[in-house]
């Protein structure tokens, strides 16, 4: 019995001392396992806080420690994600980022993460489908609503895109990313309104970038917002230093507005920048050539074509202002190799076929022109030309016939009148000539060609009061005119008006002896509201 009792006491004191050890034990084991939790949470931390100084792989090796709890694993996952990601090994990056979503799918930061890798991948279907569960997610996110905004702005669907942009309408018009969308969805909706009005807002912001300003006042300048656009890009030049871009982009929307002096000076300012730039060179010397300053023009096209010597839309410029210089010389080698590199565009055969008219080539600029109008009937400007060379070839029925469907296809011109009062005038009949040209003249009463043939049908019919008015018109408007000045010459010597027609005989001869009726015919070709 003492054995039994012994023995018995001896289990319960074993069994006692496992009792109170038990507790102690547990004790322990939940002791270590918050200290394990809590050294993984600033394992995690310190993870964090390493990859926002740039110090990646001390970074990545507080974020693998965390990685062995599963209450931080996710989060783990997420930063060593961001690591890959910032250093560019994008497969990896995804495969971190796609596990932290598995481990925890209420990560936000992790889908926007992953969502901004498969963009960098080109997956943009998958980018989308994640920025889309994010807004199911958190309706009000304004990174996914930008992004998803974006995506909508660049397949064209505008007004989904502003529908996007709504809900968090603030934060875009507070972001420079959310301005340009809104801006690139205005100009294609062509609201001038609603984009001029994101001026103010871009305005506030600080530390823009100057090729975002640019981007923006573009939008602008394309929504029709064009006095904002300039607003933004003058203040962007009192800010910082011009640049080429800046300068370029300054000449293209003073152009949009029609003012031609500041849009040239902008151009030249531009290209003293980058004396090389094909574009500044095209765009100034377009404008010269608008503003009838042909020499200038020319110098422009004349640098242009020592960089590109080749360029056919450069040889199409300079032979077109050499035209119009009456450099006939120069003209028709330059138009005859754009053609060549052209031979498909009928407004290159066009010019040569002016430059060929000009140098009294009229069976070759009538080929031109008739090879050119074949399956192209229904262009005024081509029946016209066609209609002008067979004139001064004498053909005039076939003239006629050419001239009157070009008045059909385009009856607001001058010069299919004009060669039709010719033709009249030709064929003796100078009462019609005489009635087409003073119609000519009350829609346009400045072409100083019309004034002057007019004149001298004027005279010949012995109206003389009118003739005169009308050869006094023709020499204002072209003082060089030779057969203007010998006309009114005439007239007043017939009118008794003796020493007044001595003197306009004499501008007569000082002026340089070259036939000007024909050497601005071609003018007359290359437009026909010339």
């Amino acid at each position: 019995m003492a054995v039994n009792i012994s023995s018995g006491r001896k289990c319960a004191f074993a069994l006692g001392g496992e009792l109170l050890w038990l507790p102690l034990l547990l004790f322990f084991l939940l002791m270590s396992s918050a200290v394990l939790r809590a050294d993984s949470r600033g394992a995690l931390e310190k993870a964090v806080d390493l990859v926002q100084q740039g110090r990646l792989e001390e970074a990545d090796q507080q974020a693998r420690l965390a990685l062995s709890n599963p209450q931080t694993r996710a989060g783990a996952c997420s930063v060593l994600g961001t690591i890959r990601f910032q250093q560019k090994q994008l497969s990896a990056s995804a495969s971190f980022f796609q596990e932290a979503i598995k481990l925890n799918p209420r990560l936000l930061g992790a889908r926007l993460s992953l969502a901004e890798v498969y963009t960098l991948q080109g997956k943009q279907d998958r980018a989308v489908t994640l920025f889309r569960q994010v807004l199911n997610l958190d309706s009000s996110n304004v990174t996914a609503r930008l992004a998803l905004a974006r995506a909508e702005t660049e397949k064209g669907n505008y007004q989904q895109s502003l529908n996007l942009a709504k809900p968090v309408f603030p934060a875009f018009q507070q972001s420079p990313d959310g301005l340009l969308i809104l801006a690139a969805n205005y100009a294609r909706l062509h609201d001038r309104t609603a984009a001029a009005g994101l001026a103010n807002y871009w305005r506030q912001l600080p530390g823009i970038e100057p090729e975002w300003s640019i981007k923006f006042a573009l939008l602008l300048a394309e929504s029709g917002a064009v006095p904002q656009a300039i607003e933004t890009l003058e203040r962007l030049k009192q800010n910082g230093p011009m640049s080429y871009e800046l300068a370029f982009n300054l000449a293209g929307v003073y152009l949009l507005k029609n003012d031609l002096s500041r849009a040239l000076d902008y151009y030249d300012e531009a290209l003293k920048l980058n004396p090389q730039a094909l574009p500044a060179l095209h765009h100034a010397a377009g404008i010269s050539e608008q503003r009838s300053e042909f020499e200038r023009a020319l110098s422009y096209w004349i640098r242009a074509k020592k960089i590109e010597p080749d360029n056919p839309d450069i040889l199409l410029g300079f032979g077109r202002v050499c035209l119009k210089m009456d450099l006939l010389e120069d003209a028709e080698p330059a138009l005859s190799r754009a053609v060549s590199l052209r031979p498909d565009d009928p407004s290159y055969k066009f010019t040569l076929a002016a430059a060929k008219t000009g140098k009294r080539q009229f069976e070759a600029a009538q080929a031109l022109l008739e090879e050119i109008l074949k399956g192209r009937e229904s262009d005024s400007q081509l029946q016209y030309g066609l209609g002008a060379v067979l004139y001064l070839e004498g053909h005039l029925p076939d003239a006629t016939a050419h001239l009157r469907e070009s008045i059909r296809l385009q009856p607001d011109q001058v010069g299919s009148y004009y060669y039709l009062a010719l033709i009249a005038r030709d064929q003796g009949n100078d009462p019609e000539a005489i009635r087409i040209l003073e119609k000519l003249l009350q829609e346009h009463p400045g072409h100083s060609q019309a004034r002057e043939v007019l004149g001298s049908l004027l005279m010949s019919a012995q109206q003389y009061p009118e003739a005169e008015h009308n050869l006094q018109e023709a020499v204002r408007l072209n003082p060089k005119s030779v057969k203007a000045n010998y006309q009114l010459g005439l007239l007043l010597a017939r009118m008794g008006k003796k020493e007044e027609s001595d003197k306009q005989l004499e501008i007569a001869k000082s002026l340089r002896k070259e036939d000007e009726e024909t050497s601005r015919l071609q003018l007359r070709l290359l437009d026909p509201d010339q």
